[in-house]
């Protein structure tokens, strides 16, 4: 075998130098597998230590929408009935099931533990740079190219992967769970891609078929992730005439009649997955700050600041929320127009080199076709780093051509060759340590969205996100100073975003003692989206605080009419029955919200704890305050109540633990400020309400003569 393999060489002069003794360990040796392996695992450690600091990363963002809150996700078995469910992503519509199950199957495993989430996103970045690694290694001995690569395809191919591997760039696509959409959508694209290359070149019609089944298998998975994957019978059929069969006329003919059976049958399956009219139809850009001739105008200007991240990635130029000024005309900004320009040029060098070079070609291509689908006429955002993920691949191999050709072209000259691969060397260290850098951000998400306030200060919803951060962490001054620059600044993303810091200010203000300002900014809310529950919520709260409680009953129902309530508004109905003293009723809804909620409920335990006082079945009224207490353990709400039963029921154990909490929680206070619980200083996404109707000073006098009790008896 290895005198067959000598004499092979010997035919090939192209393959005699991968086939020397001292580059046994060279990626570029074609018939030695083990060769790539040690290459490879560097990649591998390379990658593991930039984003050794993403496996903490918090949850940030779209998480909460598609993860965090989405019950559809929220694996308790694996039977066909919860594993179906998952593929519903959000609303109930059939959407991205291949990414919603793998979240499902994180969460069946790991809950909501963060670890989990980042190794498989971590996995699957390595995967794609596997295959990335593979393909370029593949297509560099295509017949086509006539041995140009050959001898140095390994080097080439695994400075692509790297390259593109460590971009600063992909840091969004991988440490940003949600963003495993895009990151999936990627392994699979290029999956498909070199299965496609196999299939179209291995010797025997059996091998072939093999080969071509994982490619439309990998093609189906991919869109199965998101739909972008769509472009990928277009980037075949490129990829066939370019690099594989030759650009002809007969090649162009014979071809695209072939990839249209397959690309019909994607197009059909990405079709039944979304649903594109709606991104499609114009009230979709009736909710956006610009117009379908804005996008237009100014998508150039974001695929030309996405390219001048790939050259040059500071981390100062990095963060997840961007502000690029809408192009209204050629003329404004006057960027507009020249990068038009640019990209003509780049689509016309394209099709001029398909011929000639048609390596360079298609790589030139295949960034603008993979970026068709997110960065031309749908109704989408603007822009997002993430959306670089598959269209990047083929620029990094652009890239590494160049590279590789300069370091050949000194290879005689030592101090040439040494200093370029110094500097190559250099320039991937710094990458990866921009990289780390990055994910070091998506630690906290305080700094990261303080970072993005800093760098993108004229966006209203990095100012509503840090609001949120500072409100969870109790800095609710700095919660209110945020939403209120987020609503001066007054630029969203969707004309209705803007009901989202006017609601969580009216929260504020109605935690607060503020209740009429809270009226009036949930007003303003709900004229500016009808149909944002939260500030429908809000709103019912303040009427209710007011003493409006025909005005919030009429709401609530008018809410639960339209069939788009969630179960907190059976739980401001339940309120609502027992403050009008129908407490059956009462205990009737919120034991409805109780039955249907999968998240810790927000008034039905109170409301039923209060309801069986006042029916005079304490254990049960017990039961529900206990279980308040439970999930707001520094609420005084619940342990006056318990307080309050305890002293009924002679419970004197429970007695003395409820009045001990409560001298604790009282710490520097004085009695009066304690009997004020229902004016704390509270803030939070949802609404706060006092159901225990009893008088807290009543109540303090219990707790005080149970105190005094225990004193003396010690």
């Amino acid at each position: 075998m290895k005198e067959k393999l000598l004499n092979n060489q010997k035919n090939n002069p192209e393959n005699i130098h991968a086939s020397s003794p001292q580059f046994s360990c060279s990626p570029d040796i074609t018939f030695c597998h083990r060769s790539h392996l040690l290459p490879l695992l560097l990649l591998f450690i390379l990658l593991l230590v930039s984003y050794s600091n993403s496996f903490q990363g918090v949850w940030i963002f779209d998480d909460n929408h598609n993860i965090i809150e989405n019950h559809f996700i929220h694996l308790k078995s694996l039977d066909w009935e919860s594993i179906r469910g998952t593929f519903f992503g959000t609303a109930g519509n059939f959407s991205r099931p291949l990414s919603y199950l793998s979240f499902g199957l994180n969460y069946y495993f790991g809950q909501l533990n963060v670890f989990g989430y980042h190794l498989v996103n971590f996995v699957i970045h390595c995967i794609s740079a596997l295959f990335l690694y593979l393909f370029i290694f593949q297509i560099l001995h295509s017949p086509i190219l006539k041995g140009q690569y050959s001898n140095r395809a390994g080097s080439i191919a695994l400075l692509s992967a790297t390259l593109w591997a460590i971009s600063p760039i992909q840091v969004t696509a991988v440490t940003v769970i949600v963003q495993r959409m895009a990151a999936m959508a990627g392994m699979f694209f290029i999956m498909a891609m070199f299965f496609y290359v196999k299939a179209r070149t291995v010797n025997g019609k059996g091998k072939s078929i093999i080969f071509f089944t994982f490619c439309i298998l990998s093609g189906l998975l991919a869109i199965a992730s998101k739909e972008n994957a769509v472009m990928l019978p277009f980037v075949l059929y490129l990829l066939d005439i370019f690099l594989i069969q030759g650009l002809s006329n007969v090649s162009i003919k014979r071809h695209f009649l072939i990839i249209c059976i397959p690309a019909s049958i994607i197009l059909i399956f990405a079709f039944v997955l979304s649903n594109p009219l709606n991104l499609l139809s114009s009230a979709a850009y009736e909710s956006r700050e610009f117009t379908l001739m804005e996008r237009l105008l100014t998508q150039p200007r974001v695929l030309l600041f996405y390219l001048s991240l790939m050259i040059y990635p500071v981390a100062d130029r990095f963060t997840l929320i961007y502000d690029l000024p809408i192009s209204t005309t050629l003329f404004s900004p006057l960027s507009t127009l020249p990068a038009i320009m640019f990209w003509a040029t780049w689509i016309g060098i394209g099709i001029y080199l398909s011929r000639k070079r048609p390596l360079i070609a298609f790589c030139l291509l295949f960034f603008i076709i993979n970026h068709i689908i997110e960065s031309s006429f749908i109704a989408l955002e603007m822009l997002f780093e993430h959306r670089n993920y598959i269209p990047s691949m083929m620029l990094f191999f652009l890239a590494s051509l160049g590279i590789m050709a300069f370091i050949q072209d000194f290879s005689k000259k030592l101090l040439p060759a040494a200093l370029a691969i110094i500097l190559l060397c250099f320039l991937i260290a710094a990458q990866g340590h921009t990289v780390f850098q990055r994910n070091s951000y998506f630690e906290n998400a305080l700094f990261l969205w303080s970072d993005n306030t800093e760098k993108t200060p004229s966006v209203s919803r990095v100012h509503t996100n840090l609001g949120l951060e500072y409100q969870n962490i109790g800095l609710y001054q700095e919660a209110s100073n945020s939403y209120q620059t987020a609503i001066k600044v007054n630029r969203y993303p969707r004309r209705d975003a803007k009901a989202v810091p006017l609601t969580n200010l009216a929260n504020h203000y109605l935690n607060t003692g503020k209740p009429k300002d809270a009226k009036n900014l949930y007003s303003q809310a709900i004229d500016i989206d009808p149909s944002y529950l939260p500030a429908k919520q809000g709103m019912a709260a303040a009427l209710l605080v007011t003493g409006a409680i025909e005005k919030a009953k009429l709401l609530i129902e008018q809410t639960i009419a339209s069939g788009r309530a969630n179960l907190i508004f059976f739980e401001l109905y339940s309120f609502v029955l027992c403050k009008k003293g129908d407490y059956a009723n009462a205990v009737k809804q919120a034991r409805h919200a109780l039955l249907n909620t999968k998240d810790i409920p927000l008034l039905a335990n109170k409301v039923l704890g209060e309801a069986y006082t006042r029916l005079h079945q304490y254990e049960h009224a017990q039961k529900y305050w206990l279980l308040y207490a439970k999930d707001h353990p520094n609420e005084l709400e619940p342990l006056f109540a318990l307080a309050y039963l305890s002293f009924i029921r002679n419970d004197e154990e429970t007695a003395r633990r409820v009045a001990q909490k409560i001298l604790f929680l009282k710490g520097n206070k004085s009695w009066n400020e304690l009997s004020q619980y229902e004016n704390q200083d509270k803030m939070a996404n949802s609404i706060n309400l006092i159901v225990f109707s009893e008088n807290p000073e009543k109540v303090l006098f219990i707790v005080k003569q149970i105190i005094k009790k225990e004193i003396e008896e010690d």
